[in-house]
Order: C-alpha cells, then sequence, then structure tokens
C-alpha cells in the first residue's frame, strides 16, 4: 500500500552501521562457533534443544544482520516501495509484494530469509551429508553471507532443486526431476543474478562433463573465454549506459559497472584473499570428489606400483548429489575468477557475487569430506581458513563502522 501523503524519499546515505550494532554479530556468530562445535564432532548430532537454539540465533543474525550495508539500503527502499509515489526500485516484484504486505521492516526481513532458512534447512537434511555437521560449518562460517542479501532465496531454491534431481525421492524419479526444474527455473524470479547459478546449475547436472581432459581444455581456453567475456561486457556497457534504457538490469549494470576500483585499500585487499581463498581450496577438494571412481569396492587396495591417493583409502562410492555440487563448486570458481581480471572496466563487484554462488556448495563438500574422511587435512584447513575469513570481514566492518563514527 502506498502513502501519497508521504511523498519525501528517505535516503539510506543516513543510515549507517553503528559500532555496537556490528559488534552484536560479532557476538552472534562468536556464540553460534561456540554452540555449534559439538556438530563437528562424530557422531554429528545435536540435541534438539541445542538445534533449535541455533536456528533461533542464525534467524536473528538474518533479521540484524549488521556487518554489511545491504540492511540499511534494504530498509531504504522498503520505506520507499511504500511511501514514495512512482519509486523506481531494483527490488524484483516478489520482494515489492512482501514489502507491501509486511507491517513493517522486519516482517519483511522474516519472510524472506525465514523462508530461505527453512529452504536451507530442506537442503541440509535431503543431501548426502549429516543434517548437523552441515548446520555446524554452515553457522560457524558462511553464515554472515546467508544473512547479507536476498540473493539467498535465489542460492536455496536453485541448490535445493539440484539436489532434488541427483537425489531423487524415493521411488519418485519423474516427479523429482519435474520438482527439481521447477525449482531451479522459480529462483530466477528472485534475484537479477540468478541466470549465472541456474546456468551453471544445469551444466553441472551433467554426469560426465567434467574431467582431466575437459578442466585441461577449459584452462588452456581461459584466454579465448577471457577475451570473449571482454567482448560481451563492452557490448553490455553500451546498451547499458544507453540514456534511454531504464531497466533495472541495466540500472544495476551501471553501478556494478561504474564502481570505482582504484582506492582498494591493503586492508579490503587482505579481506578478499582471506575471504576467497577457501573457495579455491574447497574447489580443489570437490573436483578430487568428483574425480574419485572407487564404486564398487570401497575397501579395495590400489594396483600393485601405484600409491594411494590422500582420503581414498577406505572410501565409500561418493553420491550423485555430493558429485552435482562438486561440479558446481569447480564451474563457479572458474568462471567467476574471468571477472578478476582487467576487462576494460571494474568488475570486482561481479566477481564477488558470482563467487558467493559457492558458498553453499562449500557446505555440502566439506561435510560430507568431513563425515567420510576424504582429504581430511585439506578439508580441515579450508575450515579454518573460512573461519580466518569470516572472522576478519565482521572486524574488517566493525573497523569501519567505528571510523565512520570517528569521522
Amino acid at each position: 500500500m502506498q502513502n501519497s501523503y508521504s511523498p519525501r524519499r528517505m535516503d539510506a546515505s543516513n543510515l549507517e552501521p553503528l559500532p555496537i550494532l556490528v559488534f552484536s554479530n560479532l557476538v552472534m556468530v562468536g556464540f553460534l562457533f561456540l554452540l555449534s562445535r559439538k556438530g563437528l564432532r562424530e557422531p554429528y548430532l545435536f540435541r534438539p534443544w541445542r538445534r533449535w537454539l541455533i536456528l533461533l540465533v542464525t534467524l536473528m543474525f538474518c533479521l540484524f544482520s549488521f556487518w554489511g550495508t545491504d540492511w540499511f539500503h534494504y530498509a531504504e527502499m522498503y520505506f520507499n516501495i511504500l511511501y514514495v509515489n512512482g519509486f523506481n526500485t531494483s527490488l524484483e516484484p516478489v520482494y515489492c509484494f512482501v514489502a507491501t504486505i509486511s507491517s513493517n521492516y522486519l516482517v519483511f526481513r522474516l519472510i524472506i530469509w525465514g523462508t530461505a532458512l527453512f529452504l536451507l534447512m530442506l537442503l541440509f537434511g535431503h543431501v548426502s551429508a549429516p543434517r548437523d555437521l552441515l548446520l555446524a560449518i554452515f553457522c560457524s562460517v558462511w553464515l554472515i553471507y546467508f544473512g547479507y542479501g536476498r540473493v539467498v532465496m535465489a542460492y536455496t531454491l536453485m541448490y535445493l532443486g539440484g539436489a532434488v534431481i541427483t537425489k531423487p525421492l524415493r521411488g519418485k524419479v519423474l516427479l523429482s526431476l519435474i520438482l527439481g526444474v521447477t525449482l531451479i527455473l522459480l529462483s530466477a524470479f528472485f534475484h537479477k543474478s540468478s541466470f549465472f547459478g541456474i546456468a551453471l546449475v544445469f551444466l553441472a547436472l551433467l554426469p560426465r562433463l567434467l574431467n582431466k581432459r575437459t578442466l585441461l581444455l577449459a584452462l588452456m581456453a581461459y584466454p579465448f573465454m577471457i577475451l570473449s567475456v571482454q567482448l560481451l561486457l563492452m557490448q553490455f556497457m553500451d546498451s547499458a549506459f544507453d540514456p534511454s534504457d531504464n531497466s533495472s538490469y541495466a540500472t544495476a549494470g551501471q553501478i556494478y559497472l561504474s564502481e570505482d576500483a582504484s582506492d582498494i585499500g591493503i586492508a579490503y585487499l587482505l579481506l578478499l584473499i582471506l575471504e576467497f581463498t577457501p573457495y579455491y581450496m574447497a574447489a580443489w577438494i570437490a573436483y578430487k570428489a568428483n574425480s574419485f571412481r572407487r564404486d564398487d569396492a570401497p575397501s579395495e587396495t590400489p594396483p600393485e606400483g601405484e600409491e594411494e591417493e590422500e582420503g581414498e583409502g577406505t572410501q565409500p562410492a561418493v553420491p550423485a548429489d555430493i558429485r552435482f555440487f562438486s561440479r558446481l563448486l569447480v564451474y563457479i570458481v572458474l568462471v567467476s575468477t574471468i571477472f578478476l581480471f582487467d576487462l576494460g572496466a571494474n568488475t570486482l563487484t561481479l566477481y564477488i557475487r558470482f563467487m558467493m554462488f559457492g558458498f553453499l556448495p562449500i557446505c555440502v563438500i566439506l561435510a560430507w569430506a568431513w563425515q567420510h574422511d576424504f582429504c581430511p587435512r585439506m578439508v580441515k584447513y579450508t575450515y579454518l581458513a573460512g573461519l580466518a575469513g569470516t572472522g576478519y570481514a565482521l572486524l574488517y566492518s566493525f573497523y569501519v563502522a567505528y571510523l565512520g563514527v570517528a569521522e
């Protein structure tokens, strides 16, 4: 419902995260880490009260995720949608509808992130990895990215769809295929960047596409892929910066490609390194898992003269859904990294946004590998690197908030 009597537009520049608000996020993440540690040890099972408490604190973090600026930007758009006639928002129509039926901004966030958390738990309960181990890894490392942007609705829908297809409901293969494809396509309505994830999800559903030969060919073709993306970006920029094009996609493209990357400081550069190093480490584990072929003889000793690879001694067959998420993560990292190169425009924001599609597949892969002692040292190093990245991201946000107040 719009109110024609309040035409003044709300400006998010007046809303900045106070240090105490960011500190509250630090406390919540620290509490979740302590609360979920038991899930990292066998039998990877929480008592019901502990699981519900973890979920409650997780939801509270999503409702009050002050550590980034998106909480305040969404608040701006929420109020402007309701009270400014003709306000042109970059939010998808589904979120505009949610705004109109929400009694206040917190209810708006509760509907979106509460739904996303429900879908996430369906995903965690369906894949071939212990649910509580998944929850422990997710809450202690990658929760902060889940609570950041509305794109998590697209993440959970497309990944749940992929999981249902690769691990069908018992005795309902055709129904699972229809449901999975529907969920994947439905995610397109929840974020503009979902086309990226949808394309890679369908690509990852092809079981034999990723192997040593195709990976080598992809790496050899990388310069040509970079050149192709550069040409496509130049074409997009010509159309996106056309004054007559007022579409939300063009507006988003203008924002992303016009940002100045020249003022990135050492602290922020370190943040990027710490945040995304675990993605490359997990992609290596994912490739190993997808390439693992001990399907029929879990305890088979390697042929004479061959050395047994780490993590492959007594491993069971890698389930189809774990292979799917493994291929998906490799594709996400390979494609996203293209945008880290100089493409004639600032594509760092695109690199970050596309890489963020990988944190839920990482959780699934790490949980399965953790349970089965697959590449155990690399799994532990990846988890610790993720902890370091999360800790630094929160401290960096606290520092930036402190500087804002000091100024």
